[in-house]
């Protein structure tokens, strides 16, 4: 009598099930969904523009399509602005490279050519064979390649360029941009990407366009500032103002008052951080936390910087 074989448990998830969670919170959430996009209207869609609808995106837009503003109409807008809305990433790039705001590296050349129309032949070149950017709100796109699920959202606008999650679940747990409470956010499965996969072309930009005017001690130091404060619920243009970012442009450090590096620069760049977050009303433990201030670090007789601020 032959011995029982042991069988491991298989691990089964479904877009679906995800899918239709999503949706049921989406509208938990005050957010306008009509019926799915059936798959008449998906082959149509790929059809004549020419992608593919990722597999994890696919199903949500087929369990429902939410039409609050921000998200593309895939069934009742104009050909015409759905074009333009797929196009939107690439004119942006290249009308920063046609302004010598944005270049890469691996684009061929250290340094972006003199000439304009060599640089944006170079661009496009990449451009055109980089993958489709399916948008799912707003600036926030998932490329239609590789045709897999768990491709990463990129947030794109001109040239400011970042992965913003790792996958599309990643994407709508995030969703104080909709309005929805971090209390209520929908969970991410178990399955859901824990690190971004590399694409073709955007994770090059990403990186570039990640790119601070910042380095060195107080490089560490700001980028840490910086995302604690996106996170926070500032607004990428607000924190620029506060950081005196000029959108990663580093030639322009050198004429900028007031930027040092060193341990010099970290803590004057502290100290005018904290002066702007306190005369915004933030509290004092507020600015503690956002900024990583250790209270032991800076002292001024006896007192925090904060504290000689309030």
């Amino acid at each position: 009598m032959a011995a029982p074989t042991t069988q491991k448990p298989l691990v089964c998830f479904s877009f679906a099930a995800y899918a239709k969670a999503l949706i049921d919170h989406l509208k938990a959430s005050n957010i306008a969904v009509f019926d799915g996009l059936s798959d008449a209207e998906f082959s149509a869609i790929e059809a004549t523009y020419g992608f593919s609808f990722p597999p994890d995106l696919r199903p949500i837009l087929q369990e429902g399509l939410p039409l609050a503003p921000g998200f593309p109409n895939w069934r009742s807008s104009s050909p015409q602005q759905l074009q333009l809305i797929l196009k939107l990433p690439t004119l942006g790039i290249l009308k920063q490279v046609s302004q010598r705001k944005f270049w890469c590296e691996s684009w061929g050349a250290a340094d972006q050519p003199e000439d304009t129309n060599e640089a944006l032949a170079m661009a496009k070149k990449f451009l055109d064979k980089a993958p489709v950017l399916v948008p799912i709100y707003r600036n926030f796109y998932i490329p239609s390649e590789p045709k897999l699920a768990g491709n990463p959202v990129f947030y794109v606008n001109g040239g400011d360029i970042r992965v913003f999650s790792f996958d599309v679940t990643g994407f709508f747990q995030e969703a104080e941009f909709l309005n929805i409470t971090r209390a209520s956010r929908i969970k991410a499965p178990a399955w859901a990407a824990t690190a971004a996969r590399r694409i073709e072309f955007w994770t090059d930009v990403a990186a570039r366009g990640d790119k601070r005017w910042w380095s060195g001690d107080l490089g560490s130091c700001l980028e840490e500032m910086f995302w604690r404060l996106r996170n926070g619920g500032w607004k990428d243009e607000e924190v620029r103002e506060m950081m005196m970012m000029d959108g990663g442009d580093e030639r322009k450090v050198e004429s900028r008052p007031g930027v040092a590096n060193g341990e010099e620069g970290v803590a004057s760049h502290v100290r005018v951080l904290s002066v702007v977050l306190l005369r915004a009303g933030w509290t004092r433990e507020d600015v503690l936390y956002s900024l990583g201030i250790q209270e032991e670090n800076g002292a001024i007789e006896g007192k925090s910087f904060v504290d000689f601020q309030v």
